[in-house]
């Protein structure tokens, strides 16, 4: 089974240039924006081979449009540029957006979050 948390950090470390990628957020997230967050929420997985990971995309920046504007980057990159392609020794066979870029509450005043939730096929090359 593909680590779908590892290969998109990775993807979207390689394709959007100045923003970090990871599973976690570190303590002092508001000085490294811009920052994503990718989390496997659910997903099923045929034992064998087709793996249907859920994922959340979240997006953090310093203000509410500039982290939509990244979150629908994040989305269109996604459909156009990893859709249907290889990467890393997996193949990407689907993209499906389940829910699209939101607005996210957030605790931190010097920052504002976007989501989305994603669906993927996908298996070994």
């Amino acid at each position: 089974m593909i680590d779908i948390e590892a290969l998109l950090v990775a993807w979207l470390e390689e394709t959007i240039v100045g923003a970090t990628a990871s599973t976690e957020t570190p303590s002092d997230l508001d000085d490294q924006l811009p920052w994503l967050l990718v989390r496997r929420v659910s997903g099923a997985y045929d034992g064998f081979r087709v793996d249907r990971p859920s994922v959340d995309i979240a997006t953090f920046h310093t203000d509410g449009p500039t982290a939509m504007d990244l979150a629908l980057q994040v989305q269109r990159l996604l459909h156009e540029e990893l859709a249907r392609t290889t990467y890393r020794g997996a193949v990407i066979n689907k993209v499906k957006t389940s829910t699209g870029p939101h607005h996210v509450p957030y605790d931190n005043p010097n920052m504002r979050k976007a989501e989305a939730n994603y669906e993927f096929a996908i298996h070994p090359a």
